[in-house]
């Protein structure tokens, strides 16, 4: 009798401290056993004897429970059903990342609960198809004999790529929050991926690291995979390796296509399909290469690359693979083209297209972006946004989650499938700019920026004030509960894909202080998160990384947009309906109509909520827990910061309004007051500098000379500290101009006369081209007579290369130094001769209206930073001369007219510059 009640206790003692079973299909994916453990993880201190089966919607493990699941409609992807069923609970997927994301659901569930819930009936599934994030192997600056975007995988460079726990880190933190695409951008990522038995001569890096690599990169794909993730590798076109651009006497990056660069080009592609079963690739079909080739390039060497590699995947596997995915960015390309060839011969191809260019300046779109997207929609699978780069957040935190949700709803109604989404120190990852010992990490810092993205992108139809909620909730936890962020910014909590359930049954348990702390600290980034959009759209040069907007824009910029070769998208397409500063100045002066968003109450506004930002901020103060307070007071500095930037720009706007007025009616009352907010807008700046100085390392990721606005960039021209003088110089450039002004002394800056640039030397093979002098009479043209009646004195004297009016074949050069090459373009109402695609920054333009002829419209001349070397420069057949080569750090003036037969306002840019 004792044993039999000794056996029956046990019996029961066994029953309470059992866990709930979990159970797969015997067929399971990686995906599924992956979903599997991370619910054992999550029941295994639960007891209880309840049954979690997991398979796909129609697999045989769930038979029995036929009637009991919902049917998931034809073709649902992703999607998933939770149901119980007495003791049994079921996940049910319409293909294996379904019963993934079911099984994180559930987990979710159980963590809220602290239980396995007692009732489920809930089917999920993503509003977009694609939801990807973007990391660059990549750096700020160019480092790899200076090519543009190469940058071979090594411990140096990008000592984080090794790092298996800090990628299992990521990845967990990706499969959270349900993101199913992790894009990695580089110009030419396959020889350091790949063995090339075929083209030894290519290999750049030793044996050993090249094994390192491939270990490496076996491992992440297959981590990746798992989880439910596709890792798409990005390249340029036409990139080669440097070692086999060498041994071939080539150029690293050539822009027109050749027999040995596509065989090369489709090998390597073949190899990288055929090594990693569980990858795809991306790409930039322009740039480098002339737009025009788009649609041959693809064809004859991507898509057959890949189609290559996928039969011989499918010779090792034994069975067929399904196509790996291919996106194509419709940038510096002719995507219109290109896109019904190849889909002719591959199906799993989408497009991909900036949202914003590379900003986040509204959320919506209108006027020719509006149409681009609605034509790439009709044309493809599925259109991904770029959200690239984001350089008018660079470098202080952003965070406006409705901002958003907005957005995302907007990628919905027009039909866009997927968002690529960059982190907002792209160049730098994984580092924020923040100037702290260890270096803060942007997966800690913008933890916000990646959870909005992540929770909209899965469903965007979210209730306004339920979301607010949400968020005040998120900012409470995060920094008014004892525990939850330590110094360096980094949080236990993961945030961004609770679903409704999940969030009913959480214990909601905070305070009323923390639930404010939580609000003050929501609306310091929701106001200060609408100030840099609203700016950047009406004021800015653009969108582009061209410019950094937290360094600030000169006078000139303000006053003269056109001379710096404006994006008209940014405000035509990324922008709602408004005013540039020239068109409000004009209306105001000619008593015309206004219309939209006017330039000065933007700046105005901003400058009110970036202030109000910095009130809600430190109203928060009461309630941060302890250990929360290093990254708190970061944040408030961010606050102070910005609301330092607005208030630059709206008293510096207001300046240049009131000098563009004085061209128009000559009051130098005006000139007076300009003077006034001038000088205060430089004191502001000086604000800025010291909120920066201590806190920060530099202002924007990229270092180079690709960026030009507010001064061309570079490592010492990064730092407020840096652009202080600029200002400061500018507004004492502005006082002795003002002085001669009203002394009635100042002829005009046509006293100086400029001379011509300094030049580097070239040498121009044969088989395109030919050099000549710039100057008056020489024809602009080698087969036919165009003369030249007028040259600006810069390039006067210089020395050039000419092509023929129907050049096909690239021209190609070698540089004794680097250099900055000049170009003419001969103007043209269609669009068709335009040779600088308006998609890429490369191009700036220097000398509007530089050259003149007896016949057409004057010539502006446009420069673009080249390597030393060998080169080759590709326009189609388009309407351009090479105007000379200036050295790479060469400054050049435009001319100042004042043109006494004009109609328009003079320039007077020469008010502000030496």
């Amino acid at each position: 009798m004792k044993k039999t009640l000794f056996a029956l206790t046990l019996s029961l003692s066994s029953l309470a401290f059992a866990t709930p079973k979990v159970e797969v299909s015997a067929r399971a994916t990686p995906r599924e056993k992956f979903g599997a453990e991370r619910l054992r993880e999550a029941v295994s201190k639960l007891s209880g004897n309840e049954h979690i089966l997991l398979a796909t919607r129609q697999d045989a493990l769930l038979a029995k429970f036929d009637t009991k699941i919902p049917q998931l409609w034809p073709g649902a992807k992703e999607a998933f059903a939770l149901e119980r069923v007495g003791k049994t609970i079921i996940v049910a997927g319409s293909d294996p990342s379904g019963v993934l994301y079911g099984s994180e659901e559930l987990a979710d569930l159980i963590r809220a609960e602290h239980a396995l819930p007692k009732r489920l009936d809930f089917i999920d599934h993503p509003q977009l198809k694609i939801r990807g994030a973007v990391i660059g192997l990549q750096k700020p600056e160019i480092t790899y004999e200076n090519a543009e975007y190469d940058y071979p995988y090594t411990p140096k460079d990008f000592p984080w790529f090794y790092d298996k726990a800090e990628w299992t880190k990521y990845l967990d933190q990706l499969v959270e929050q349900r993101t199913n695409a992790l894009f990695l951008w580089n110009g030419h990522p396959f020889t350091s991926l790949l063995k090339l038995p075929k083209y030894p001569e290519a290999q750049e890096l030793s044996t050993t690291q090249l094994e390192q690599n491939i270990e490496m990169f076996r491992w992440l794909t297959a981590e990746a995979d798992k989880r439910g993730i596709w890792i798409l590798q990005g390249f340029y076109n036409i990139h080669l390796s440097h070692n086999f651009a060498r041994a071939h006497h080539l150029p690293f990056h050539l822009s027109a296509p050749s027999e040995l660069s596509s065989e090369y080009t489709r090998y390597c592609i073949s190899e990288f399909i055929r090594k990693y079963p569980n990858v795809g690739i991306f790409m930039t079909l322009g740039e480098a290469m002339g737009p025009h080739y788009g649609p041959e390039w693809l064809t004859k060497t991507i898509i057959p690359g890949v189609l290559d590699g996928l039969a011989e995947q499918e010779k090792t596997v034994g069975h067929p693979v399904p196509q790996p995915p291919i996106v194509v960015r419709a940038h510096a390309t002719d995507i219109e083209k290109a896109m019904p060839a190849a889909t002719a011969i591959y199906s799993n191809i989408d497009t991909m297209w900036k949202w914003n260019g590379e900003s986040f300046t509204w959320t919506n779109i209108r006027g020719p972006v509006k149409e681009r997207f609605q034509t790439l929609v009709k044309g493809s699978n599925d259109t991904i946004v770029n959200m690239h780069l984001m350089s008018n957040f660079e470098p202080f935190r952003w965070g406006d989650p409705d901002f958003v949700r907005e957005t995302t709803r907007s990628f919905v109604r027009l039909g866009i499938g997927g968002v690529h989404v960059y982190p907002l120190r792209y160049w730098d990852w994984p580092n924020s700019a923040d100037k702290t010992d260890p270096l803060l990490k942007q997966t800690d810092r913008d933890w916000i920026w990646f959870a909005s993205w992540a929770r909209y992108a899965w469903n965007p139809e979210r209730e306004p004030q339920t979301e607010k909620i949400y968020w005040i909730e998120q900012f409470a936890k995060r920094f008014a509960v004892a525990g939850n962020l330590n110094a360096v910014g980094h949080s236990p909590l993961t945030v961004g894909l609770e679903s409704p359930e999940v969030l009913a049954a959480q214990k909601r348990d905070l305070t009323t202080l923390q639930r404010e702390t939580g609000a003050h600290l929501l609306a310091a980034y929701e106001l200060s998160g609408q100030c840099a959009p609203e700016v950047i759209r009406r004021l800015g040069i653009t969108e582009g990384n061209r410019q950094v907007l937290s360094l600030g824009m000169t006078m000139p910029q303000l006053i003269d947009a056109a001379r710096f070769n404006p994006a008209q998208t940014l405000w035509t397409g990324d922008a709602p309906d408004g005013e540039r500063l020239d068109e409000w100045v004009a209306n105001e002066v000619n008593h015309g109509k206004h219309h939209g968003e006017n330039p000065l109450g933007v700046a105005a506004d901003a400058a009110r909520k970036s202030a109000e930002a910095v009130r809600e901020a430190e109203t928060a103060a009461p309630g941060i827990a302890a250990d929360a307070m290093p990254e708190y007071r970061r944040i408030v500095n961010d606050m102070r910061a910005i609301a330092a930037l607005m208030a630059f720009y709206n008293a510096k706007v207001q300046a240049a309004a009131l000098v563009m007025r004085y061209g128009y009616d000559r009051d130098t009352n005006h000139l007076t007051e300009a003077r006034r907010l001038l000088a205060e807008s430089v004191q502001h700046f000086a604000r800025l500098r010291e909120l920066t100085e201590n806190t920060y390392r530099n202002a924007a990721g990229m270092q180079t000379s690709q960026r030009q606005i507010p001064v061309r960039g570079g490592p010492t021209t990064n730092h407020w500290r840096d652009l202080l003088p600029v200002y400061q110089k500018e507004l004492a450039v502005f006082d002795k101009r003002l002085a001669r002004l009203k002394a009635g002394s100042f002829t005009g800056p046509g006293a100086d006369k400029a001379s011509q640039l300094p030049e580097i030397g070239f040498t121009l093979e044969s088989g395109g081209g030919e050099t000549f002098t710039v100057a008056g009479g020489a024809s602009l043209y080698a087969d036919q007579e165009m003369p030249i009646t007028s040259v600006v004195p810069e390039l006067n004297g210089m020395k050039g290369i000419r092509v023929s009016t129907h050049q096909q074949t690239p021209i190609r050069f070698r540089l004794d130094k680097p250099a900055q090459i000049l170009v003419g373009f001969f103007k043209s109402e269609s669009r068709k001769a335009r040779n600088v695609s308006p998609d890429t920054e490369q191009w700036n333009i220097v000398l509007p209206d530089a050259v003149t002829q007896k016949k057409g419209l004057p010539i502006s001349v446009w420069a673009k930073p080249l390597p030393a070397g060998e080169n080759d420069l590709d326009l189609g057949k388009g309407a351009y001369v090479v105007l000379g080569f200036i050295p790479e750090e060469t400054h050049v003036t435009p001319h100042v007219n004042f043109d006494p037969n004009s109609k328009q306002p003079p320039n007077l840019d020469w008010m502000f510059e030496d």
